[in-house]
This record gives structure tokens, C-alpha cells and sequence, in this order.
């Protein structure tokens, strides 16, 4: 009997079967056929489905014999569904399906600046956007000779004219950063250590790449070829995950993915944080990570550290991989609202009626015709980011960045002119009225409400506290773990059971477990769509 069954059991699996992911496929005149009452998986098809969904793989040998005496009809046992909510496996699953929330990966992202670019010809490295200022005043880029560099008293490499009558100097060995037990060629010009130019310009930072007596400084450490910004790239996106594994494999209440200070770290992000930072097209400074914070590892290390941030950071939603994704305030909302508040900001079905001439000129998109439809809302959401540079990761310190600063507000209003700090984080220049009022003030305080102003101060853990309270966050937690895993979108007719799952899942002090373990025992996930 029990051979029997198993062979059963197996067949089932082994035959074709619609998973509890399965999706019901309308037909024109479903309308005018009666259906059938929908029917419940078996245990056998209902343990693949569960295998599938939690983990990833069909269940093993052992597990389907564990099924022998389990009626049709009844529920699979509690202690085996608990121990795969406990494997790596389901962590993995859950780290994958919030990939979709994210978006985390960032190849595609303009990062490092070109001046600290690093490119190999004839095994030699060299910069060669620079080698124009280095080489031949031109247009032209020129790679260095390939001979040993020579240098004079002062420790200047030593040029020579060559056929075309551009002056270029040789090379030298270098052990890279990236690579400390080999040594690579480096042109002379771009492997030089010295830490401020002559004028006094930081040659760490991307004012270095305009300065002939500048490089890439000892090892390399202030440039990186392509394979380095690749990594870097790959383990800021890793490093998110690293964050929502720790928070769903160590039990703790789903919310800490918007509240926890817990940051990853390996080696390339230390050296991106201690070196490479001030380097890059996005705005990465002031940096959000401070090198007290950082474990002394080399770039070589590829394991992961665990840091705490400082009290600003808000989970996953002050990540650099969220903000370097959504690259400014209103797309961090708008992904927050879509993805955790199922509430995306899009248009009536009607369309959005035509804006007055007066109201077109409106500057504050809270009022103005049409566009007040999504930014009444969207713009007091944005403004939770109001402290994280938009087109970067920096974080303004508002012991550095007051809300209100007062020489920029006496240059905003024409007592002399506003130095670069002012016009790049504070409001110096009014297009009408209606702005002069936030003269001097943060960029992101303009046009705010004085019960929004707040959220500035207050940053992303705010937004999500709010939403948590009102009870949006919950119940769009419940609808989409839901929807993912009967790979279905719920219906009118779902609406009491996802309010019942939220319920529950509030209760249990947000355990996403929990609240996976309700979805898959539930009637509505063993029914064969």
C-alpha cells in the first residue's frame, strides 16, 4: 500500500499539473459557461506547488514519502512547512521577489567619473580622457611610451617629443589595489601619488582629474578600470540584499526593511567609501558612510561585514542602491507608494483637464492645473528624501546644511554672489513670487507646507511609520506576498481574505513568515485556478 501510494504520489508530480501559481485563462464567452467549483490540490501536487513557491525546487524523494496516510483533502503538516520558512532556500526566494521592488541592479549607472577611468592599450594603463591635457594639448589621446618612466629633481616624470611633437613620458610598475601581489604598468602621468596639487586642489577628488600634477595616487586607489567599477556597481546592489536577508532570516518584524540602521559592507565598497567616493558622477558626498565606521579591510575582501549607520538612515529606502535607482525624490516615492503601498501615481481614467494660462506658469506643482492631481501628494512624499542628494547617495548633515542658511539667503537677495555650496543645495535664485519666501532656504523645503516641513527633518522613516499606521503599508504587504505566490492579481472577491491576512499579519509583529505560512495554508492557494 504504501509503495502504492508513493508511485501515485509520484505521478502526480511527474504528470502535468497546474501549480497554485497557476493563472485562469479567460476565454471571449466565459461570461455564458457555467463553471466548475474550483478544486483543491492534492497533497502530492500541493507539496510541489509549496516546494516550488517557498523554495525554489521540487520537494525530495524523503518529503513525498512523508505524505504516505495524508488524507486528500487534508492540510500538510505544520512542522514541514515551518522548516522550509526556516531554510536559506525561502530566503533566497524572498530576496528575489523584492528584486522586482528594487530594482537593484545597477550596471547601467553613469558612475565613475571619466578623468578616474582607467583603460589598458599594449598592456599599459592609462587615462585617456587625461592624456589630452598630459600628452598633446589636443584632442588627440595619446598613450605614454612604452619604456621606463624617468623623473626629475622634483619628482616630475620627464617628457619627450615624439614623432608627431607630443611630449610623452614612460611608465611605471605599479601593485594595483585591486590586484596588491601583481604589478601592472601604469603611463607616469596617471600613476603619480602626490595628495594636493600645487594650487592646493585635493587630487582625490574629481577637481584632480584637471590637474597635470595630479594621478590616481598610491596603488591607484583614487581611479579603477572598468573590472573595479563593475564591482563596486554589483556589490552596492548586493549589499541591499545582504540587508533584506538579515532582516527575513533573522525573524525580525518586516518594517526594519524602512528602520534599520544595519549596513553590508565588503571589500570594494569600503575602498568605493574610503577612496573612490569623491570620484564619481553621482553625488556621492558628503558621504553617508564614514571611514570610522568602515572595517579595515582590503579591496581583495569579498566577504561581508555588518556596520551600523547613523540614526538618518531608513532601511532599504536610504540605501545607495535605492537611491541610485531612483535618482530623485519624486521617483523614490513613487516606487515607495507602488511597491509597498500599492498606490502608484497615475492619471484619471478621463484624462486630466487642460490648465489655465495663469495656472500653466504656477511653479508649485501642489496647485497647478492638473498636475496637482498627483503632486498634492507627491510632493509632501518627496520631501522625505529632502536630506539625500538626488543623482547620488550623499546625505546633507543638517549640522552642515541648516534648513535655513543664512549666507545664502544674503546672496539669494543680492548682497554679493552665491559661491557654488549656495546655488548647489540651497534656493538662490526666484523664477516669480511665489518662491521668494523659500529664498535661502534647502532646495527640498521649497513649496512646502508648514505641516510638511517636517518630513524633511524627519527623512523616509516617517513616510513609512505613517503608512504603517493608517494601515496601507499592511494590507499592500498582504496583497502582493499574495499575489506572488498564487501568481495571480487578487480580486474584489479577495478583498476580506487580504484584509483578514493584514490583520494577522499585524498581529503577529510583522513577521513575513507568518504571513507567508497564512497565505499558503489558505483555501485560495490550494485551489487549482
Amino acid at each position: 500500500m504504501r509503495n502504492s501510494l508513493t508511485l501515485g504520489l509520484l505521478t502526480a508530480l511527474l504528470g502535468w499539473c497546474s501549480t497554485a501559481a497557476a493563472v485562469e485563462t479567460l476565454q471571449p464567452n466565459d461570461a455564458l459557461i457555467c463553471q466548475d467549483d474550483p478544486v483543491k490540490l492534492d497533497p502530492a501536487r500541493f507539496l510541489r506547488a509549496l516546494s516550488l513557491d517557498l523554495r525554489g525546487h521540487p520537494p525530495s524523494m524523503s518529503e513525498i514519502e512523508s505524505l504516505d496516510g495524508v488524507e486528500l483533502d487534508a492540510p500538510l503538516p505544520d512542522a514541514l512547512i515551518e522548516s522550509w520558512l526556516d531554510e536559506a532556500a525561502f530566503v533566497n526566494q524572498v530576496v528575489r521577489r523584492h528584486r522586482s521592488f528594487f530594482w537593484n541592479n545597477l550596471q547601467t549607472v553613469d558612475f565613475l567619473n571619466r578623468s578616474k577611468q582607467l583603460g589598458v592599450r599594449s598592456d599599459i594603463y592609462w587615462n585617456n580622457v587625461r592624456s589630452r591635457m598630459f600628452r598633446t594639448g589636443s584632442r588627440d589621446q595619446v598613450l605614454c611610451f612604452d619604456e621606463p618612466a624617468q623623473f626629475d629633481a622634483d619628482g616630475y616624470p620627464i617628457t619627450r617629443q615624439d614623432e608627431n611633437g607630443y611630449n610623452r613620458e614612460g611608465w611605471v610598475e605599479v601593485a594595483p589595489y585591486w590586484a596588491p601581489d601583481t604589478t601592472v604598468k601604469v603611463c607616469a602621468f596617471d600613476a603619480q601619488e602626490r595628495r594636493y596639487s600645487s594650487n592646493g586642489t585635493d587630487c582625490a577628488g574629481r577637481g584632480g582629474g584637471n590637474r597635470m600634477d595630479c594621478g590616481c595616487g598610491p596603488n591607484l586607489r583614487w581611479c579603477a578600470p572598468n573590472q573595479v567599477t563593475r564591482q563596486v556597481l554589483r556589490s552596492l546592489g548586493n549589499s541591499l540584499e545582504r540587508l533584506i536577508e538579515s532582516v527575513i532570516a533573522g525573524d525580525q518584524d518586516y518594517l526594519q526593511l524602512f528602520e534599520s540602521r544595519a549596513g553590508f559592507v565588503d571589500g570594494p565598497l569600503v575602498h568605493y567609501y574610503r577612496h573612490l567616493s569623491g570620484s564619481t558622477d553621482v553625488q556621492s558626498t558628503p558621504s553617508p558612510v564614514t571611514a570610522n565606521l568602515l572595517p579595515d579591510i582590503p579591496y581583495t575582501d569579498n566577504t561581508w561585514h555588518q556596520i551600523e549607520l547613523p540614526s538618518a538612515h531608513a532601511g532599504v529606502l536610504t540605501h545607495p542602491a535605492y537611491l541610485l535607482r531612483f535618482q530623485t525624490n519624486r521617483a523614490r516615492a513613487g516606487r515607495f507608494y507602488e511597491a509597498f503601498l500599492c498606490a502608484p501615481f497615475v492619471p484619471p481614467s478621463g484624462g486630466l483637464p487642460a490648465a489655465s494660462e495663469e495656472s500653466a506658469r504656477n511653479p508649485d506643482l501642489q496647485e497647478r492645473a492638473g498636475c496637482k492631481y498627483c503632486h498634492a501628494q507627491l510632493e509632501p512624499a518627496a520631501a522625505h528624501w529632502g536630506r539625500w542628494t538626488e543623482v547620488g547617495v550623499g546625505f546633507l548633515d543638517p549640522n552642515r546644511y541648516p534648513a535655513l542658511h543664512s549666507e545664502c539667503r544674503a546672496c539669494a537677495m543680492g548682497q554679493g554672489n552665491c559661491n557654488a555650496f549656495c546655488r548647489s543645495n540651497y534656493l538662490t535664485r526666484a523664477l516669480s513670487e511665489d518662491e521668494r519666501p523659500y529664498l535661502g532656504m534647502l532646495k527640498a523645503y521649497a513649496f512646502r507646507r508648514d505641516s510638511h516641513m517636517h518630513h524633511v527633518e524627519q527623512g523616509p522613516k516617517l513616510l513609512a511609520r505613517k503608512a504603517t499606521a493608517e494601515n496601507q503599508l499592511p494590507v499592500c504587504v498582504a496583497r502582493q506576498t499574495a499575489e506572488w505566490l498564487m501568481g495571480r492579481s487578487t480580486t474584489e472577491a479577495d478583498k476580506a481574505w487580504i484584509a483578514d491576512l493584514a490583520t494577522a499579519f499585524v498581529q503577529s509583529g510583522y513577521q513575513y513568515k507568518q504571513l507567508v505560512k497564512a497565505v499558503v495554508t489558505s483555501a485560495q492557494y490550494r485551489r487549482v485556478q
